[in-house]
């Protein structure tokens, strides 16, 4: 026992307490883009927004069936995507792919992975679309780039502390039409739950709400399961996922805001279902790092204790 009272034992907290800034330098970081380019508002006024980079979004993936554009979704890790439950009635995790690294969906060769399995919530609630949000669980994992890498989740207490808000996804543009094959933003502003169950009925506390003040905004048809990003006041370099597009009242209607799925009720249910599954989420604290050390950690770590005399 002698040897951790030594000089190697005098270091082992202060590497200990380092531990943590070692893996948010070596980890990818969710919510962040790799360059620096700030976002702006579109001038187009139809219900899509404006075309969007994946570079902006490098969290945003297609999920298709049988080779078609079925729903957005967002990706939490190598292994997750999360998505809505609305999506998946009636389909097999076999008929699925998720489609990622390209914002036209139309082009010959985009990158494609297998769904292992799905994971509806077990009290989604199709009449009400309560409870609207799924796991996808990828058969091979994604390799994370420029244009692909995952999205923060965080509690949600207080809308005012949020701000610059978007949706994302190759919805329809204009109502009735086709959707688009190019992705599109489009910037709201989060509605407070009361003042939208003024407006919208059947409203629970498991829903968000989100708007164009102005109307002629919002996400549509081919949206859904797509993510509600926005920023802290305070910290306006990390990205977190506060919605997933669910249901509305219609698209891009004066006063009838857009209703999401309402992320933080359900990061509980999102830490259980990854673990039973063998690929536990890791999520990232709101400080912007995680407190379970990477390996490449604990290898640096023991990499000095063997150098110390």
């Amino acid at each position: 026992m002698t040897w951790w009272r030594g000089g190697r034992a005098a270091l082992l907290l202060p590497l200990a307490l380092l531990l943590p800034w070692v893996h948010g330098s070596l980890a990818l970081r969710c919510g962040q883009r790799i360059h620096a380019k700030s976002l702006t508002p579109g001038i187009s006024h139809i219900v899509g927004g404006v075309p969007a980079r994946l570079s902006d979004f490098p969290w945003q993936v297609a999920i298709l069936h049988g080779g078609q554009h079925l729903c957005g979704g967002s990706i939490l890790s190598e292994w997750w995507v999360l998505s809505a439950s609305h999506c998946f009635q009636g389909r097999n995790a076999s008929d699925l792919e998720v489609s990622y690294g390209e914002e036209n969906l139309h082009l010959q060769n985009l990158t494609r992975l297998k769904v292992a399995s799905l994971i509806p919530h077990p009290r989604f609630n199709p009449w009400i679309l309560d409870s609207d949000i799924a796991l996808v669980l990828l058969k091979s994992p994604l390799s994370f780039s420029v244009r692909k890498s995952p999205i923060c989740l965080s509690e949600v207490t207080d809308i005012h502390k949020w701000e610059n808000c978007w949706v994302t996804g190759w919805g329809i543009t204009v109502p009735m039409q086709a959707k688009s094959p190019v992705l599109r933003k489009v910037e709201l502003k989060l509605v407070k739950w009361k003042k939208c169950s003024n407006s919208v009925f059947l409203l629970t506390k498991n829903m968000l709400c989100a708007m164009d003040p102005e109307g002629g905004k919002d996400a549509c048809q081919g949206d859904s399961g797509g993510p509600l990003v926005c920023q802290k006041k305070e910290n306006k370099t990390i990205w977190y996922q506060l919605g997933i597009v669910s249901w509305g009242m219609g698209c891009g209607r004066q006063n009838k805001p857009g209703v999401y799925t309402k992320v933080s009720n359900f990061l509980s249910w999102i830490d259980t279902e990854t673990a039973l599954m063998g690929k536990p989420y890791i999520r990232e604290r709101d400080s912007g790092y995680s407190f379970f050390p990477s390996p490449w950690a604990i290898l640096l770590l023991y990499f000095v204790m063997l150098l110390l005399p």
